[in-house]
């Protein structure tokens, strides 16, 4: 069982029962815990408990009887919703997200939660009341953020499936430096209510897990519409294509500017696209570089807006505090033209979009980099320049494995049009059918 479907195909077809599934999946994460230090907490007697009710009975959705984890920014009830800062250690919810209780209803047990970035803004994960997160491929490395707990956590394969957010590339850089795949969906395809923002114009919900397939699973359960939150939207799925009659753009202005190992990487990503049929074409596509600065305002902004009780609460982290200190100065005509420049952001991707079905990209700029390397607010910078621009636009994409180099994973991303998550997930499960970079699980930790 190497994947989240294959997990619940296994309960469905009676093979192994929740109860042993999830005493296989604490015990992996109590391997993983030591190396990685992905989770906040884990929900053993309980899970256990849920597991044994759920032990004999007829399926109640697709995931029956399967052990999933939340990143720890995610109500679960009756524990702690920390977005690890020290100022929400006793912060318990009272009930579940909506995420979470989709997840619930389709017969998941909510095993544990991950580590993040101090209320997820940042892209090392170093920052937290927990301890850093070590990526599980080489454990003097980040996982890269604000999700590195999830992504650590799935690619030591103590879990097949961890849910992440995504405000600037919080999902896409663990996916591409954990070497796991992570969507992040359409802005509003999944409702955010009972989580703690970070930048609600930005944020989606999505899961990081092996396959693509496994990230569709869990997309079409915790996706719809939420009338009771205000950033939710609705839409209709763009359906699947047969993958020879899909155009994608390849964005050479994108990948020009990453790492020789990750530019290397997504051409031959794209050759194998290309050799299942797909038909590719040179896109130049926006500056990524050039839009960072000018939506900026919004999120720090609307961060320290939504933060705005912890403004001078000196449990919180110098780093995020002096963020918050900077949204605090944004002015009204500051983050009035951040938001007019995030709809340019999107209005030229749209138009990178015409005539194309999807834009192949790099992931993260380059492999993940040493712990005593990073600076917690230079690397939120340098790392983002190929996912901010997807998350400003409010468009979905799904970041894959692509290869390794010097024994470190990197990764690729493609890019779709509003609603298009069935498309993505299906390209990139056939491109994952016919290789096997995300199979590849990280040393630390083991299989169940």
């Amino acid at each position: 069982m190497r994947t989240l479907t294959e997990q619940a195909a296994a309960v469905a077809g009676r093979q192994i029962t929740p109860a042993e599934l999830t005493q296989e999946t604490l015990e992996a994460i109590a391997r993983a815990q030591d190396a990685t230090n992905a989770f906040t907490v884990v929900m053993a007697d309980s899970a256990l408990e849920e597991a044994k009710a759920l032990t004999g009975t007829d399926p109640v959705g697709p995931l029956h009887g399967v052990p999933v984890a939340v990143k720890d920014l995610y109500d679960v009830a009756g524990v702690a919703t920390t977005g690890c800062t020290v100022a929400y250690r006793d912060r318990i919810a009272a009930e579940d997200s909506p995420v979470v209780a989709k997840l619930r209803a389709a017969g998941a047990i909510v095993v544990a939660k991950t580590n993040m970035h101090e209320l997820a803004f940042g892209a090392t994960t170093q920052l937290s009341c927990f301890g850093g997160v070590r990526n599980p491929w080489d454990t003097a490395r980040i996982p890269a953020g604000s999700s590195g707990g999830s992504g650590a956590a799935v690619a030591s394969r103590a879990v097949m499936m961890a849910m992440g957010s995504d405000t600037g590339g919080s999902i896409r850089l663990p996916s591409a430096m954990c070497g796991v795949t992570g969507l992040k969906p359409t802005h509003g395809a999944v409702s955010l209510r009972g989580a703690l923002p970070m930048t609600a114009s930005f944020d989606t919900a999505g899961p990081l897990a092996v396959s693509a397939d496994d990230c569709l699973l869990v997309h079409r359960i915790i996706s719809g519409f939420d009338p009771v939150y205000v950033y939710s939207s609705e839409g209709g799925p763009t359906p699947a294509k047969s993958i020879g009659d899909v155009r994608i753009g390849v964005l050479q202005s994108w990948t020009s500017k990453a790492d020789a190992s990750v530019a290397k990487a997504v051409g031959t990503a794209a050759d194998e696209l290309s050799r299942l049929g797909c038909t590719l074409i040179d896109v130049d596509g926006l500056d990524p570089l050039g839009m960072r600065d000018s939506v900026a305002p919004v999120l720090t902004g609307e961060f320290a807006h939504h933060f705005r009780d912890l403004w001078d609460d000196d449990r919180v982290s110098e780093p995020i505090r002096m963020l918050m200190d900077i949204g605090r100065q944004v002015s009204g005509v500051d983050y009035a033209n951040g938001r007019e420049s995030a709809l340019a952001v999107r209005m030229a991707m749209l138009r990178d979009l015409d005539g194309v079905d999807a834009l192949l990209a790099p992931g993260a700029p380059y492999p993940a980099p040493l712990i005593s390397e990073v600076d917690n607010l230079g690397e939120a910078v340098r790392s983002t320049v190929f996912t901010l621009p997807v998350d400003a636009a409010g468009l979905p994409s799904i970041a894959f494995p692509a290869g390794f180099v010097t024994g470190l994973p990197v990764g690729a991303q493609l890019i779709g049009a509003p609603w298009s998550e069935e498309l993505l997930c299906g390209v990139i499960g056939a491109y994952q059918r016919a290789t096997d970079w995300h199979l590849q699980a990280a040393p630390v930790g083991s299989s169940v």
